[in-house]
């Protein structure tokens, strides 16, 4: 099991299913999905990290603290594959259901 697997489902408890969504978006660019690996191992954004549209996680972590790293990451996946989508997002305070 690779380590994104294994920090999902025994770290965060979730399903295989579930942990096998999330796992397909975190792992879906190399840059984003190496640097969620180094902050399973740290639990620290990088404050030099990768940068979508002048936003890295650190930042996002800032605007949204009630996102885990896995949300946090996530969501740098949803800058890179939907820029204006995100930015509403930030724009609207991130909205939760």
């Amino acid at each position: 099991m690779d380590r994104i697997m294994t920090y999902l489902i025994e770290t965060l408890n979730q399903s295989e299913r579930t942990a096998k969504r999330n796992s397909a978006k975190l792992s879906k660019y190399d840059d984003i999905k190496s640097e969620f690996e180094t902050w399973i191992d740290t639990q620290e954004y990088p404050v030099k990290g990768i940068e979508i549209e002048g936003y890295n996680a650190a930042k996002i972590s800032e605007l949204a603290p009630f996102m885990n790293g896995v949300g946090v990451y996530n969501f740098l996946v949803t800058f890179r594959d939907n820029p204006k989508l995100a930015r509403q997002t930030i724009f609207d305070g991130f909205p939760r259901k």
